[in-house]
């Protein structure tokens, strides 16, 4: 399979992927950003917005609109650490810790939809490769 066609494939299951997510996260009125940075908040208790936005892969400034949403629905809350005045760390709220095992769900089920098709040693294989393809992603970014 030529790089075309993979780049493609990717798009698509990614395309897939967003709207699955938008389509299962509705229900609890969150779309699949929304849903993303609730659940990196919960496996990364004070991170700051520019860790959101690196693992969202969008621009701090996309991201301040959808904290600011979030911190408005009371779902997470930005604080000041007295160290430094310049830094806000995020957290989520009572309501938005309540979000985080039905927004797994949704995550886990879409990984089982997307491994289905595979036997558990294809399904090993691939998530190799795809973190072999990020990593030289990561490190052309960086170069």
């Amino acid at each position: 399979m030529n790089s075309k066609n993979t780049a493609s494939l990717v798009h698509r299951i990614a395309s897939f992927e967003t709207q699955y997510l938008n389509k299962k996260l509705r229900s609890l009125d969150l779309n699949s950003d929304q849903g993303r940075s609730i659940n990196f908040i919960a496996n990364h208790p004070d991170s700051m917005q520019r860790d959101v936005a690196r693992y969202l892969n969008r621009q701090e400034a996309s991201v301040t609109n959808l904290l600011k949403g979030l911190v408005k629905r009371n779902l997470i809350v930005r604080t000041i650490p007295l160290t430094n005045e310049r830094t806000k760390l995020l957290s989520l709220t009572k309501e938005g810790t309540a979000l985080v095992p039905q927004i797994q769900e949704v995550f886990e089920q879409l990984n089982s939809l997307l491994e289905a098709p595979l036997s558990d040693a294809e399904a090993t294989k691939l998530t190799q490769l795809l973190n072999n393809v990020q990593k030289q992603l990561d490190d052309n970014e960086e170069a």
